[in-house]
């Protein structure tokens, strides 16, 4: 391995244009829309299975924000998934993983927060912009609260994408890392050290495909809590 970072290279296919980050997008998008369309008079059980997952998303968004929000259970879902295969697919296939990068999460980041935040104007209009001034709070104190509440609403969309690119680009140069000390440390140690490096790569291997899901979910949430500021106003 000439560098440890040689996993975020891009790889050229078949044209200049056309790389593997690009290919993995058109997979995505079309075993989202397969996987989306899974409806069956006898359900198999992948069907039931995301039969559930759509059940979990449909009750935290009940829980989140209200009785009629079942119009948001695909749009959360659909995220959810989205990123949950990516970071799946760059992981598995070791290639570029596209969720490494900041240009990527953070126009996702972006255009969903503002996405939402039209949605909350189109719903309440100019009585929207009272999400920056929290209530009962002192009205002196206004100046101050809405400046606060106005960055920190302005700095959503940048955590939210930073926060997925960075978690997820340290798993990976991690996992590489220990993989190539221990490949190492496999071909130079006798037989019964051997067993310590797989039982640690296996391990570790379990736990990032454990927080590539995760991060995911995470990602779904905190737009579920964004969407909720905007629907729901204090």
């Amino acid at each position: 391995m000439a560098s440890y970072f040689d996993h975020f290279l891009l790889t050229k296919i078949i044209f200049s244009f056309l790389f593997d980050p690009f290919i993995i997008l058109i997979i995505i998008l079309i075993l989202n829309i397969i996987i989306l369309k899974f409806n069956f008079l006898i359900p198999s059980r992948l069907q039931v299975f995301f039969e559930k997952l759509v059940d979990h998303f449909f009750q935290i968004s009940i829980e989140n924000l209200g009785k009629n929000s079942q119009l948001y259970t695909l749009f959360l879902f659909s995220i959810f998934l989205y990123i949950c295969i990516i970071n799946l697919m760059g992981f598995l296939i070791f290639c570029f993983p596209i969720t490494t990068h900041i240009s990527l999460t953070f126009g996702l980041a972006f255009f969903i927060w503002l996405a939402i935040k039209m949605l909350g104007f189109l719903k309440y209009k100019f009585l929207f912009f009272s999400i920056f001034m929290p209530s009962g709070a002192p009205l002196i104190l206004s100046p101050l609260l809405i400046f606060i509440e106005f960055a920190s609403h302005i700095s959503r969309p940048i955590a939210l994408g930073m926060r997925l690119a960075a978690n997820l680009t340290a798993g990976h140069i991690l996992l590489t890392i220990l993989s190539d000390f221990f490949s190492k440390m496999f071909y130079s140690s006798i037989f019964f050290y051997n067993l310590f490096p797989i039982f640690i790569i296996i391990f570790m291997i379990i736990l990032e495909l454990g927080v590539l899901i995760i991060q995911a979910y995470v990602f779904m949430l905190l737009c579920l809590i964004y969407l909720k500021d905007s629907l729901i106003l204090h």
